[in-house]
């Protein structure tokens, strides 16, 4: 008992990689993402489908990477004042991709010599929110990854709905980075507090005081204030493997992250400030010993 919404057109002969889908803030329209750089709005009522931006055109220089089945643009998300004209978010959309691009420095490495391709967070700048297409200029870079290997690049980012104008939380942007690929987390990351690979991260898309001077660290952030010097302040969680997708729940505020287990388990799992997930000493609640899952223990909570 289901009918077709919309139709998302077909890209240079085959069907659409959609990736993610989000309402946008105060135009009355969705858009949805496709895996090799193209973002669509479409009508409420799904009749009207509109091309609004193309993350791979050339004049955008970022040379969207989307060969195989999981590198492409991951996801994408509108400040939550995106619409509301005077405020410092007015017109700013953000989108997370991976790029063959590897020239300009990475702002985070992992310990491994490769470097296959590079995930980048870019923020785009409306000058009409409401425009049909996208109006504004070139994307302005907050920071790049450098990815080890070709899997387990990106995931979600996105603004927390419940946060409230005037409150700490408002505005802070969420951003998931994987483990670095290949399988097991060969190099470690996930429960390194100096490698930001592994973990959820979230940051002041309009502030000033990282490492690059492109974002803020929000003075919140679970870590900010450890003592060890080379901790990375982006941190809000650890010790997650391919955080896909992430959400709040609209009745308690709580979040839960889905994070793509290994070989025998999928995650879904709440998310508290500091939380640690467990990956790669545990998958969701099995220890991960040797390269396997041993079923023979479990724990209670995965965090």
């Amino acid at each position: 008992n289901f009918v077709e919404f919309a139709t998302i057109p077909d890209v240079k002969g085959e069907a659409p990689r959609l990736m993610h889908l989000v309402d946008g803030p105060g135009t009355r329209r969705i858009f949805v993402s496709v895996m090799t750089g193209q973002l669509y709005s479409i009508s409420y009522d799904g009749r009207v489908v509109t091309p609004y931006l193309d993350v791979n055109a050339p004049n955008w220089n970022v040379s969207v990477q989307s060969d195989g089945f999981e590198r492409g643009v991951q996801s994408f998300a509108f400040h939550p004042q995106f619409a509301q004209q005077g405020t410092p978010g007015y017109g700013r959309f953000y989108t997370y991709t991976d790029t063959s691009n590897v020239t300009p420095k990475a702002d985070f490495v992992t310990p491994g010599p490769k470097r296959t391709h590079d995930t980048v967070l870019l923020e785009w700048t409306a000058k009409t929110p409401t425009a049909a297409a996208y109006d504004g200029g070139a994307p302005r870079e907050l920071f790049r990854a450098a990815q080890p290997f070709g899997n387990h690049n990106g995931g979600q980012i996105g603004f927390d709905p419940l946060a409230k104008p005037g409150t700490p939380e408002f505005g802070l942007l969420y951003v998931g980075l994987a483990d670095g690929g290949s399988g097991g987390d060969p190099l470690n990351v996930a429960q390194n507090m100096s490698s930001a690979f592994g973990k959820i991260l979230r940051i002041d898309p309009l502030g000033t005081n990282s490492a690059n001077g492109r974002y803020g660290i929000p003075a919140s952030n679970p870590f900010v204030k450890d003592a060890k010097p080379d901790t990375v302040g982006e941190i809000y969680a650890l010790g997650v493997r391919n955080p896909q997708r992430f959400s709040w729940d609209t009745k308690d505020g709580r979040l839960y992250v889905a994070d793509i287990g290994q070989n025998a388990v999928e995650e879904i799992s709440p998310v508290t400030s500091g939380a640690n997930l467990g990956w790669n000493k545990w998958e969701a609640s099995f220890p991960y010993v040797n390269g396997q899952v041993d079923a023979s223990r479990q724990r209670d909570e995965p965090g």
